[in-house]
Formats: structure tokens, sequence, C-alpha cells
């Protein structure tokens, strides 16, 4: 589901520049614009693909570039509409750029739609529906939830913070369920080292086969990355290659 820490903002900014189809590289400033642009336009669960290109555009001007890829994976029935609150899920799900914390903070925070630190048992259910459907999406490969399947993750997570369905479980419950539950028994600082095809296999939304297949071209992905230089080592090199080009001068002169 995450990164094992967010990257500096000048880091994201850059690797977003590079690459803005790239929604991956999208961090918590591109989504909160985007998520608080929905939200001051008031607009549908649901809106067409338009008024989502429409909305991409204004919220993330250089990323208007990435609307065809994402309305291809998220109108993939071909409806001609898309749910906002899916494609954010996707966006902070598969963000390679954001925290794990920061991830879970924000899944809870796009239902919260009334802004208290609590949701609804309906409210949930919609959450966990839509963050395990856009994780589907996303990756292209999985089995999308059931709704029996989303009632029962409900259900343990009210269980959990001991709350009755009619009323609603505070924020902090929803992370604690999140690392009590979802980090294979491992302590609470090792849960960013679940990555997103791990998560769909804990949730039974992906066969075991397809979750390897994706990890291995994980690390593939990762293995073939150039190394990047830090923006201090390149102006390191650009000075001593300057330096050295003054010498040379300084030689010929002489």
């Amino acid at each position: 589901m995450g990164a094992l820490e967010s990257m500096p903002e000048e880091d994201v900014v850059e690797q977003f520049q590079e690459g803005p189809t790239m929604f991956e590289n999208w961090g918590p400033t591109q989504i909160n614009n985007l998520h608080s642009l929905y939200i001051a336009e008031n607009h549908d669960f649901g809106i067409t693909c338009t008024e989502f290109t429409v909305l991409l555009a204004s919220a993330i001007p250089e990323g208007k570039v990435a609307g065809h890829r994402l309305i291809k994976t998220f109108d993939c029935e071909a409806s001609n509409m898309v749910d906002v609150l899916e494609v954010l899920c996707g966006l902070v799900v598969s963000s390679e750029t954001s925290s794990i914390d920061w991830k879970i903070s924000k899944i809870f925070d796009l239902f919260d739609f009334d802004k208290t630190d609590q949701i609804t048992y309906d409210e949930l259910f919609i959450c966990m529906f839509s963050c395990l459907r856009s994780m589907v999406r996303v990756v292209g490969k999985g089995i999308e939830p059931e709704d029996s399947d989303v009632e029962k993750i409900a259900d343990e997570i009210f269980l959990k913070a001991d709350r009755e369905p009619t009323l609603p479980i505070k924020k902090s419950e929803f992370v604690g369920w999140v690392h009590s539950e979802v980090n294979f028994g491992q302590k609470k600082g090792q849960l960013k080292k679940i990555t997103l095809p791990q998560l769909m296999l804990k949730f039974d939304v992906i066969e075991e086969d397809d979750a390897k297949d994706l990890e291995q071209d994980r690390l593939l992905k990762i293995a073939s990355k150039p190394a990047k230089v830090k923006k201090k080592d390149r102006k390191k090199s650009h000075h001593a290659g300057h330096r050295k080009d003054s010498k040379k001068v300084e030689g010929v002169v002489s």
C-alpha cells in the first residue's frame, strides 16, 4: 500500500514533473488538491468523464495529461462515468511518494464527509469497498469485492473498536485497527513494509499467483530504475567539473 516513507517535497515535485502521466508519482500535494477541489465544487460521487477531465485539469494542471489513463483505469466498463472517491482511493494506495501513515489517514479523511474525525458504519462500508475496488483497477488484476465480504470487514473494525454499528467510530480507532490487523503480525514500525499486492492478498481480492507476479514486476521495476543523484551531489559534481575546467584554462594561460 505504500512506500517506506514520504519523500522530501522537492523530490516529489521533481518525480512528478518527470512523469506526470504516471499517477503513481503523485504525492499528498496533488492528491489533496484534487480532493479539495472535488469538495469545493460539490460534485456527486459519480461524474462524467468530461467533468472529471475538467476537474483534474483545474486541480492539477501539470497532471491533466494523466486524465486519459485515469479514465481508462476507473471507467473500465466504458460507462462514461467516474467515481471520484474511488479514483482518489486509487491515487492514495498506488502513490509511491507517500508514507503508509499518510495513506491510512487520507483514506479515512476521504469518507469523513462532515470532518468530525469519525465515520458511520455506512461510510466505513463505502470506504473499504471503494478502497479495495480501486486496488483491483489500479493493478489491472484481482477480484472485485462482494458486499458481504466488505460487511465482514466493517463488522470486524466495529467489533475491534467495541462499538455498536449505530454509532460512529473514531479515526484513531480505524488507524489502530489497520496497525493491529493489517501488519501480518509484525510490529507497528514494520507496517511500512507492506506492498500493494500483499495488501490485496490480505483482503482476498487477488489470487496468490497474481500477487506474486505483481510483486516480482514491482521488484524488477525498482531494479531497472537508474540511481538518482541528489541535487546536492549534482551541484558538487558541477562545481568540481567547473574547478577542473578552470585549472585547465589556468594551465594554458600560464
